[in-house]
């Protein structure tokens, strides 16, 4: 049987190379019917060699014939195991040929192998890489490879092992298909602290994604871990193709995302404070009126810490600062409440910090609201340094009626 089903494909392949080129283009059709008929029809070991003989023709024409293969190889894996020499040999070449054909039905069988071979690493990696070709424009594909990139990168991070062969290739598969939804995956890779090479081809997957690069940012922002959060943000601000609109954005969704954490392991909430600080130097630098609100939350939230000794003074002036250049009558009236409270305190005897009082009275100047107008007058009544009194005056001096 085996012999017979090889004679016949071959007999029939070489009628159809003397043939005419219309004739040939016409019996393509028909060499690939015989080719999968003799393939369903034969041992296992005439398919192996039905499909080695299938090679040296055009891969896409042939690109039915592998898909029937890895089918068959499914269906088989259960009952021949994964052990199977000819099995796998088989399965090495329709999926190779299969991604060279870019044969968009064969998909979900290869992904389907990859689960079946597990242990195999260079047939798994085969593939992740022929998912690349046969995978474009199919979500489930782009999800599920995106999936297996995030677990290795966890594996990584937590000090083991990953699968690098099938690692790389899915890297490589994601940046060939482009599609946007792979993004975040492969900024975390990028991020994680790979061997020099990976890094590089993660850069490379990240180049090839199509669509709105700044929205893909602002996605690792809202969904990622602080450390990504971080990276993206300094990513986004050192991208030299931003204008003021998307790095300012991009700082009022990385603030954002910084007040939404809830608290972490300490290296995560040191990346979540450098985030927000980032974030924050920006919209001053910007003056970004439309994070405000943001930042008025922020402050109020910078305060309460600092009242128990858990925020560093030097991330509340620099706050202070920002709220000065937000020019909305929401900061000028937090910042007046502000001042209103230092001088309470001062007034019976409490103690305040020069800074916090200096910064907070220079803020209103700039912002040169007349809400703050009692609040820095009374400065002048109170046992203040003379520095906090002539910045009281002139602030005084610029506000607006």
């Amino acid at each position: 049987m085996k012999v017979r089903a090889v004679v016949a494909a071959l007999a029939l392949v070489l009628a159809s190379a003397l043939a005419p080129p219309l004739a040939r283009a016409q019996d393509a059709g028909s060499v690939l019917l015989t080719y999968q008929r003799n393939f369903v029809r034969s041992s296992l070991g005439a398919k192996l060699e039905l499909l080695k003989e299938a090679g040296a023709r055009n891969a896409e024409e042939m690109a039915p014939l592998y898909d029937t293969a890895l089918r068959f190889a499914v269906e088989s894996e259960p009952l021949l195991g994964a052990a199977d020499a000819q099995l796998r040999e088989l399965v090495l070449i329709a999926a190779a040929k299969a991604g060279e054909a870019a044969y968009a039905p064969s998909a979900a069988r290869l992904w389907a192998l990859f689960r079946l071979y597990e242990g195999d690493v260079e047939l798994r990696a085969l593939a992740v890489a022929s998912l690349g070709a046969a995978g474009a424009g199919n979500e489930e594909v782009v999800a599920a490879v995106g999936e297996f990139l995030a677990s290795q990168n966890v594996v990584f991070r937590s000090g083991m092992q990953p699968e690098y062969p099938a690692l790389e290739a899915a890297v490589d598969a994601l940046g060939r298909i482009g599609d946007g939804a792979s993004f975040p995956v492969l900024f975390s890779t990028y991020v994680a602290g790979y061997n020099p090479d990976l890094t590089a081809k993660a850069s490379k997957a990240l180049g090839r994604i199509k669509g709105d690069y700044a929205g893909y940012l602002a996605r690792v922002l809202a969904m990622s871990s602080p450390l990504e959060k971080a990276a993206a943000l300094k990513a986004a601000l050192e991208n030299p193709a931003f204008g003021p609109e998307e790095r300012g954005g991009l700082a009022e969704a990385a603030l954002a995302a910084g007040l939404a954490w809830t608290g972490g392991a300490p290296v995560e909430n040191q990346a979540i404070r450098e985030l927000n600080l980032r974030a924050i130097r920006t919209i001053r630098e910007l003056g970004w009126q439309r994070a405000s609100p943001l930042v008025l939350r922020y402050f109020r939230a910078l305060l309460a810490d600092y009242a128990k000794g858990a925020a560093p003074r030097g991330d509340l002036l620099e706050t202070i600062v920002c709220l000065g250049a937000m020019g909305s009558s929401e900061a000028a009236q937090a910042l007046a409440l502000q001042l209103q409270l230092i001088n309470a305190q001062t007034e019976l005897g409490g103690s305040y910090d020069d800074e916090v009082i200096l910064a907070t009275i220079r803020a209103l100047g700039e912002l040169g609201d007349k809400v703050a107008f009692d609040y820095l007058l009374y400065v002048g009544y109170l046992k203040y340094p003379d520095e906090v009194k002539r910045a009281a005056k002139e602030a005084l001096l610029r506000l607006r009626w």
